[in-house]
């Protein structure tokens, strides 16, 4: 807890480092660089069905029906929900990669993974979203559902699942412009998305169950993440049964 305490005032912001940090922010800025989404080539890839804009359910209707179900279908959602479903909460739909997920300086920081265990359309394994081909890219080709209890302790409050998110940070992309302090953006953005996943989930009638108990850095590994990628949020996905 203490080192938590330090992290935390470590990065605060007051009016001794406010200078040095709007100058990062404005060097940053002058420098002028996008950075593109990341993508995986070469690796196998399953293109998803274009997502439509839907009118129905209503946003209120979906606020009031967001539960996390505690029992969970196995059975894995189609391609055209599942495309919907991240085309939706972490798609591009706007220029300099823009998405729903609000995003400090546009940066578009995080990196959306998803683990399916099941078989059907979608073969085992562990997914990246390529958030520009509106694709998943296969970097691990086995997944075992007891392995990723294992590596996310959490997952055994839940009866079930067919699909594990997992959000993850890229430091170094925040680090030039907001130093230590982007870790704490970063947060902040998992937490959007994951609240995208969830009421997108609930209006597609699935279920998504936000997961704090993971072990952070065993799944980097399972990930084959960049040194500087962090571990953030997981959630496991489907049809609430009860």
């Amino acid at each position: 807890m203490n080192q938590l305490v330090s992290w935390l005032r470590l990065t605060e912001l007051d009016r001794i480092n406010l200078p040095d940090m709007a100058e990062r922010i404005a060097q940053a800025e002058a420098d002028g660089s996008v950075v593109e989404p990341r993508s995986y080539p070469g690796y196998p890839t399953w293109r998803l069905p274009r997502s439509h804009q839907r009118w129905w359910p209503s946003f209120d209707a979906t606020l009031a029906k967001r539960r996390c179900g505690r029992t969970l279908e196995t059975k894995l959602p189609d391609a055209r929900t599942l495309g919907q479903l991240l085309h939706t909460a972490h798609g591009i739909t706007g220029d300099f990669f823009r998405g729903p997920t609000p995003s400090a300086g546009g940066l578009q920081a995080l990196e959306l993974f998803v683990v399916n265990w099941q078989r059907g359309w979608l073969p085992e394994g562990v997914y990246h979203y390529d958030r520009c081909g509106h694709l998943l890219s296969q970097i691990v080709s086995v997944a075992d559902a007891e392995r990723w209890r294992e590596l996310v302790p959490s997952l055994h409050q839940v009866e079930g699942g067919a699909l594990l998110w997992l959000l993850i940070g890229d430091t170094p992309r925040v680090a030039t412009k907001y130093g230590e302090r982007g870790d704490r953006f970063l947060l902040l953005e998992a937490g959007h998305l994951m609240q995208n996943l969830c009421l997108v989930s609930t209006s597609l009638g699935l279920s998504t169950v936000p997961l704090g108990g993971c072990l952070e850095r065993e799944v980097a590994q399972e990930l084959k993440l960049p040194r500087g990628d962090r571990v953030l949020y997981a959630g496991v996905c489907g049809r609430s049964v009860e």
